[in-house]
């Protein structure tokens, strides 16, 4: 287990991790738990496909359908939380986002980079989550005006390193990263 002594390391090792999610199709930062609010309040927890991460500018970047369930809570309340969790290391990541969804030919971009194969996510015939008869009542219609990109800004980041003895911390945007030790 590594042990870390000052902030800026931790913060440090979680961002390395994250952004192995975009590079390592293996990292399990490369599927975080994606959480919205749901129209009736609920939370809605679902597994996405980290497509970037982006240190710099502390974002981190989503594909979906228009018509999507997270779409219409995106819609109602534009934050959301991202859980990821990596055995190997034995860290647990939390961010608070606000989502960002780009539609329109400003995805023409973004949509000639997805692999052909990976097109038929984005145009589902019914939409997703409509009822179907059977398991395969469905057809895939790949089409660029159904594909929404989430650019995720993150407002704060709460990392667990489970160990002998845990480690955590909470950082903000707001204080420009200066992060504080929290009792485990």
């Amino acid at each position: 287990m590594k042990v870390f002594q000052k902030l800026d390391d931790f913060l440090d090792f979680a961002w390395v991790q994250i952004s192995r999610g975009k590079v390592d199709k293996k990292s399990p930062a490369r599927h975080p738990t994606f959480v919205t609010s749901s129209v009736d309040g609920l939370p809605n927890a679902r597994t996405l496909v980290m497509r970037r991460s982006d240190r710099k500018n502390n974002q981190i970047e989503f594909h979906t359908d228009t018509a999507s369930s997270k779409m219409l809570a995106l819609e109602k309340n534009p934050r959301a939380g991202i859980h990821i969790w990596l055995p190997k290391v034995q860290l647990q990541i939390q961010m608070d986002v606000f989502v960002e969804v780009k539609v329109g030919d400003i995805t023409i971009p973004y949509w000639k980079n997805v692999p052909t194969n990976s097109r038929v996510s984005y145009g589902t015939i019914p939409s997703p989550g409509n009822v179907l008869e059977n398991p395969f009542a469905y057809d895939h219609a790949p089409d660029q005006k159904r594909f929404a990109v989430l650019v995720c800004d993150i407002q704060s980041i709460q990392l667990l390193l489970l160990g002998v003895k845990h480690i955590r911390a909470y950082y903000k945007k707001t204080t420009n990263w200066q992060g504080e030790w929290l009792s485990p």
